[in-house]
């Protein structure tokens, strides 16, 4: 008869054969695949390491983690400024820095509801998983129900707004936010109103980075990584298009990568205001564009 094995030794074993499998968090890896394959808490697995636990499926998540499978697809959920977002490889999973560009995107809606009450519109543009979007919605809610606020999330992937639209019903707010299949403002002025505030957070990655195997992104969607030669190709799209997508004295926020600061703000049109807001780790990491 086969002994059930501890929780101990499961996961020594699985850290070592993550360890060797390169991974720089083996340990880590190890207790929350464990947790999530037994449905135990990672403070009990780390309580109870003579317990003995059934692997009914680690095994498999083990081998997908060795393959390079983030553990945000593993699990099926990524946990986002206390939001818990369902995640699969529809979309890009969602980042810690991208919180700056919600905070952000919440301090100019905030702003502009103080200066008068004119209705406002905001879009997120490539909206992905509709992490922005959601945190937006919910606290927005009582100004998007009084039609001081209203909210559109875009995305050129079927795939990817049908995940958003997921979240957004998982967490009751799918009627308070306009989604629509479409690549960057296209249906601005046409089907859709012009924005006063654009939030995007658009494939900047240059192309050879995102193939690199060092990087860690082969099993995400390629189309919201990989952001062309230089990184900035769609960013280019997006800024061309502003003059005649957006409402007069729209402020436009987009998150960029280290480094792309410069030459982010020098697509902005001539006549704009742009500022560069850092990260936490001091990386400049949003462009916030005021247009005339």
């Amino acid at each position: 008869m086969t002994e059930t094995p501890t929780v101990g030794a499961v996961l020594a074993g699985a850290a070592h054969r993550l360890r060797d499998g390169g991974s720089p968090t083996p340990r880590l890896d190890a207790e929350v695949l464990l947790a999530h394959a037994t449905g135990r808490d990672r403070s009990w697995l780390l309580a109870h390491p003579e317990a003995e636990v059934a692997t009914d499926g680690f095994d498999a998540l083990l081998d997908r983690r060795l393959d390079g499978e983030p553990i945000a697809y593993l699990r099926g959920f990524k946990e986002w400024r206390s939001l818990r977002l369902r995640t699969d490889a529809r979309a890009l999973i969602p980042r810690p820095e991208t919180e700056l560009l919600y905070e952000l995107a919440e301090a100019e809606i905030r702003e502009r509801m103080a200066r008068d009450d004119a209705p406002i519109v905001a879009w997120e543009a490539a909206t992905g998983s509709g992490a922005v979007s959601l945190a937006l919605a919910l606290r927005f809610r009582e100004a998007i129900g009084l039609g001081r606020l209203r909210l559109i999330a875009s995305d050129l992937s079927p795939d990817a707004l049908e995940l958003a639209v997921e979240n957004l019903q998982a967490h009751g707010v799918q009627e308070l936010v306009d989604v629509a299949c479409a690549d960057l403002l296209e249906p601005a002025g046409i089907s859709l109103p012009r924005p006063d505030v654009v939030i995007a957070n658009l494939p900047y990655v240059p192309t050879d980075e995102a193939l690199a195997p060092e990087r860690g992104l082969g099993h995400e969607p390629r189309l919201a990584i990989d952001g062309g030669p230089d990184g900035l190709e769609v960013l280019r799209r997006l800024f061309a298009s502003l003059p005649a997508s957006t409402a007069d004295g729209a402020t436009v926020l987009v998150e960029i990568g280290a480094g792309q600061a410069a030459a982010v703000g020098a697509l902005a049109p001539a006549d704009a205001s742009v500022w560069v807001e850092p990260d936490l780790a001091g990386i400049q990491r949003v462009v916030r564009v005021r247009l005339p």
